[in-house]
């Protein structure tokens, strides 16, 4: 009797676009792969399984291994969602659970409700997972299938396919949520933590259909107890009456910046300065909350002197990069303008530098302001806004080699509308729909109770989506010393509300962007914010990355001559956790994805070769080794049809006398051939003798790039080269010796295909 194929864990097939976005793929480096469901914006739940192999511990900390979470994004190959690193994972006692933090708070997808009863024997429930099934490795799309709830334990349940259907978990199951539905609401019973894997992909036809999870519905206590929510009201996180990280702040000229100095996509560095002493300290922050130079100066800072009072300092996305890792040094009515990157070490170097203005525009006034603004929703800082407030005078630069252009101008009209005719105009940049982009440009008018926010429409155009005369949000704008900044109130990554503050007032509102064009105040204060007091007129404040988690939801407040420096944010509630060890028994039945390349593993890039399995025995039987994947590189038939101008990287072993053939004839001589199916697909391998790799591509454009690692067969060393899609490079040259004086060493020894990774 032949067994049915079963459809994994799905036997219901992919969920609908915007279904379930709780359910999250949770990947351990290159090592695990799991399935868990959001329980709160911070927090998932998952199988500690995921996180061990057999005889591993798992720790409450952070995770041994670098691990990302895909949430709010039922197609992996979209880009909705959040994609989120772990900062800390806490194991159950008892469980195969583990609740994991997110770095950031998924703000905006809703978390799962937590069942308070637990299934009965005959429950009609659904399983959702991003596991394997019958014919895919790494499937794209979240699956869900109908099931039955079998028996029922103190802290497990079993559970079949629902009548007619023919249902398994897979392997990347793990965590998989179990779900009782009721019309469109869905809550959490239970996480699936094994199965037979009957069916699936690269196990057994003929293996068991079903599978078991861990009870979720009396963890409610746990959950709420570890995954902890900030408050609405602020605390001090750090504070000093003696400036920080060595930087005294003594003088009433000191001023703060918040700077990407690593190139890591995080502003967790402070650069602090002394417009007209040429004094300049660039900190971070250790892991015991102290904070050290990483760069001090008492002449200026990559050649820029830092000698007139005038000078101000902006962080800039001079490359497109998405990160502010560049800075923009300027001296409004001093013509001066420079652009510096972080070399090597602590050094910086001028990338722009001009003392005639920047891409037209001339810095010929003391009023003059540059803020960096994504000007194209691209996600990307990288443009320049400069503007002159009190004359109407506003450019927007777009770079492009050494070279700024205009993309707007305007001599004195103002920008959409708004007239910058007043000398108190301030403009910033903003996330008014939180899309994560700063699209939007917030213009206010301290002391006037105006303020506008403009949207970048079609060519060069700008539109007012908000404008009042009368303050926002319920603040006032009253008072020539207000200020506003843009704010990630939620922890989200998104600079989405808006932070008001009067300093001298001791006021301090922020405010957040509701149904049409409203705001309202989640915060408002009369005696400053988390213990600062805003009583003086030289307070500053800047949002910044404390943590270094990737969101500006920490406030660094200075008062520049008193040498008082401070962190406030959300405060949190009282931890109340015991770190907890815990050994998973992993098992036969164990569903986690370890990348293991299929045994077996049927497909439809079999060409004209008449080959029915492209599995492990397969390979081993053409003598060479298939070790592990992630499913976005997979061993085909080299005669596979091309799709879309994209072909097969085609591997070529040279033909030793004597020795095996590797691989598929073709073309005269063997090869092993490959089709890239991810972006991001990688695939671990032995093929020996290998001599040269070919790229995809099949027409202009089309195809992938990617990176072929070797190892010499002598001496041990490893090497990776670049195969561009429509090139081809040579290894090994197996008709000369292996001599390091030969002059095509490397290329004239032996060498073996050690892995094949899509770069682009």
């Amino acid at each position: 009797m032949v067994a049915t194929p079963a459809l994994a864990v799905r036997g219901g097939g992919p969920v609908a676009d915007g279904t379930w976005g709780f359910v999250a793929k949770v990947n351990v480096g290159e090592t695990h792969s799991c399935t868990g469901a959001l329980v709160s914006p911070q927090w998932v739940l998952t199988a500690t399984s995921c996180f061990a192999s057999q005889g591993q511990s798992i720790t409450s900390g952070a995770p041994k291994t670098a691990t990302t979470v895909t949430v709010g994004r039922t197609d992996l190959s979209a880009t909705g969602g959040r994609v989120l690193p772990v900062e800390w994972i806490h194991p159950h006692r008892d469980r195969d659970a583990v609740l994991v933090k997110l770095s950031l708070r998924a703000v905006g997808i809703t978390p799962v409700t937590l069942g308070s009863a637990a299934p009965v024997t005959g429950d009609a429930l659904q399983v959702a997972g991003y596991g394997r099934t019958a014919e895919q490795w790494a499937p794209d799309r979240l699956h869900a299938a109908p099931v039955v709830a079998g028996a029922v334990a103190a802290a497990s349940f079993g559970w079949t396919a629902a009548s007619g259907g023919d249902v398994s978990a897979c392997q990347g199951d793990a965590g998989a949520p179990v779900l009782r539905t009721n019309g469109s609401r869905a809550e959490l019973v239970g996480l699936s933590s094994g199965s037979g894997q009957g069916g699936c992909l690269g196990a057994a036809a003929d293996g068991t259909r079903g599978g078991d999870a861990v009870r979720v519905d009396d963890l409610a206590s746990w959950i709420r107890t570890v995954a902890i929510e900030p408050t609405t009201s602020y605390t001090q996180y750090a504070g000093s009456l003696t400036g920080i990280g060595g930087y005294d702040f003594d003088d009433n000229r000191d001023q703060a910046v918040a700077f990407d100095y690593t190139g890591s996509g995080r502003l967790d560095h402070l650069v602090l300065y002394r417009p007209g002493t040429q004094i300049v300290f660039i900190v971070k922050r250790n892991a015991d909350g102290s904070y050290v130079p990483v760069f001090s100066s008492t002449t200026g800072i990559g050649g820029y002197d830092l000698k007139d009072g005038r000078d101000r300092i902006v962080a800039f996305d001079y490359t497109g990069s998405g990160k502010l890792d560049h800075l923009v040094l300027y001296r409004p009515g001093g013509q001066t303008a420079w652009i510096l990157e972080h070399g090597a070490g602590n050094t910086c170097k001028a990338v722009f530098h001009s003392s005639a203005g920047i891409g037209g525009y001339d810095l010929n006034s003391a009023e003059d302001q540059i803020i960096a603004y994504d000007y194209e929703h691209s996600g990307k800082l990288d443009h320049l806004l400069l503007y002159r407030p009190g004359t109407g005078m506003a450019r927007i630069l777009r770079h492009s080699g050494a070279t700024f252009t205009p993309v707007f101008a305007s001599a004195d009209g103002g920008i959409g509308g708004y007239n910058l005719k007043d000398a108190r105009d301030r403009v910033i940049a903003f996330d008014y729909t939180g899309s994560g982009k700063l699209d939007h440009l917030v213009l206010y008018r301290p002391g006037g109770q105006t303020a506008w926010i403009l949207e970048h429409g079609a060519g060069n155009t700008f539109r007012a989506v908000f404008d009042s005369a009368t303050g926002i949000g319920g603040y006032d704008l009253k008072s020539t010393a207000d200020q506003i900044i843009a704010y990630d109130y939620e922890h989200s990554g998104k600079l989405d509300h808006l932070l008001l503050y009067r300093p001298g007032g001791k006021t301090a509102w922020v405010l957040k962007h509701g149904a049409g064009n409203s705001f309202t105040a989640v915060f408002h204060s009369s005696a400053g914010i988390g213990g600062y007091d805003l009583e003086m007129a030289k307070d500053r404040l800047i949002a910044f990355d404390y943590r270094s988690t990737g969101g500006q939801s920490h406030l660094f407040l200075y008062r520049p001559g008193d040498q008082i420096t401070y962190v406030a944010g959300r405060a949190l509630p009282p931890v109340r956790v015991v770190p907890v060890t815990v050994t998973p028994v992993i098992g036969p039945d164990s569903i986690v994805e370890r990348f293991g390349y299929p045994l077996n593993f049927p497909h439809a890039f079999a060409g004209t070769s008449g080959q029915a399995d492209w599995g492990t025995d397969e390979a081993e039987a053409r003598n060479f080794e298939l070790i592990s994947g992630n499913g976005g590189i997979i061993w085909v038939s080299c005669t596979a049809s091309p799709e879309n101008g994209v072909g097969v990287i085609k591997v070529f072993p040279g033909l030793l006398n004597g020795e095996t053939e590797i691989g598929e004839p073709h073309l005269g001589v063997t090869a092993v051939c490959f089709k890239v199916l991810g972006s991001g697909g990688w695939v671990k391998l032995r093929i020996p003798n290998v001599y040269e790799v070919q790229g995809d591509s099949r027409s202009p454009g089309a195809g992938h790039d990617v990176d072929a690692t070797v190892v010499n067969v002598s001496s041990g060393a490893e090497r990776t080269k670049r195969v561009e899609r429509d090139e081809s490079e040579q290894f090994g040259r197996t008709d000369t010796t292996c001599d390091e004086s030969h002059q095509d060493y490397p290329d004239n020894c032996r060498e073996t295909l050690l892995e094949l990774r899509v770069v682009s």
